[in-house]
Formats: structure tokens, C-alpha cells, sequence
């Protein structure tokens, strides 16, 4: 009987664990000219279990002028490099800490400044590196017009 228990729990286990979806996180988009300063909200729709992340964000920096990020409505702790490194490399990487009351909603928003000369659609081009496969990514753009 011990081992039929045991089989029947294994089966719950892995069929729960195979049964759970990963969490998107999503960089949006906007629409701007040159000389504005946007804002591209980046949000994440479950973090039910995880307790932090990093992410990447990689832009365009001959078009875009990254300025910084203003926190979103999760509640999330970000650390990450000074706009100046982000800007010489074209990617904003930060930790984020998932420590708010809710599992979904906007990380943050990152502040771009478009530059003069800048045209037509500019990706945004979002990675999570880790935890690795824990997170479906949707990249954003901001549009020139």
C-alpha cells in the first residue's frame, strides 16, 4: 500500500508543477516626437511564489535618452544601474524585489527622452535572464512620429 501512496503523490506533484503557467512580464509602448520625455509602463501579470527577478530592457540609445524609472503600482523594490551606464550601453538592467501586498500590476515606468533626428519605431526589447524560463516576456516600442 506504501507504494501506491507514494506513486499517487508523485503524480499529484508533477502534475501540479507541469499544470502551472509562467508569469508575463510586458514592456508597453508609446508615442512621441522628438524633444518629449515618455513614460512605457512595464508590468507583470503574477508573482505569486517568486520573490525577485532581473530583467533587461534594451534600446535604441543613439535615438533614446533613458532618464529613469518612476516605481508602478506593485509595490516592487528596483535596483538597478545609474542612467548614465544604461544610456552608454543601451540596457537597463535592474533587479526587481517583489515585496508588495499584490501579485499583479506595473513594476514601473521607464522614462525616455527621444532625440532629435530619432524616426519611426524604436523597439524595446525586454528579457528576464532569472530566474531562467520562470517568465514569458513581451518587448514594447516607442513610436517617433
Amino acid at each position: 500500500m506504501r507504494k501506491y501512496k507514494w506513486l499517487i503523490l508523485t503524480f499529484l506533484f508533477v502534475g501540479l508543477v507541469s499544470s502551472a503557467q509562467a508569469a508575463t512580464i510586458a514592456a508597453g509602448s508609446a508615442i512621441g516626437s522628438p524633444g518629449e520625455t515618455l513614460l512605457v509602463p512595464v508590468s507583470i501579470d503574477d508573482t505569486a511564489g517568486m520573490a525577485s527577478c532581473s530583467i533587461a530592457i534594451a534600446f535604441d540609445n543613439a535615438s533614446l535618452e533613458f532618464l529613469g524609472k518612476n516605481n508602478g503600482d506593485l509595490g516592487a523594490d528596483i535596483l538597478g544601474p545609474r542612467s548614465a551606464d544604461a544610456n552608454k550601453s543601451g540596457k537597463y538592467s535592474p533587479i526587481v524585489t517583489f515585496s508588495g501586498e499584490k501579485s499583479s500590476g506595473t513594476i514601473m515606468y521607464l522614462k525616455f527622452s527621444v532625440r532629435e533626428g530619432a524616426k519611426g519605431e524604436l523597439p524595446l526589447i525586454l528579457t528576464a535572464p532569472t530566474p531562467a524560463g520562470i517568465y514569458n516576456t513581451v518587448s514594447g516600442k516607442i513610436t517617433v512620429r
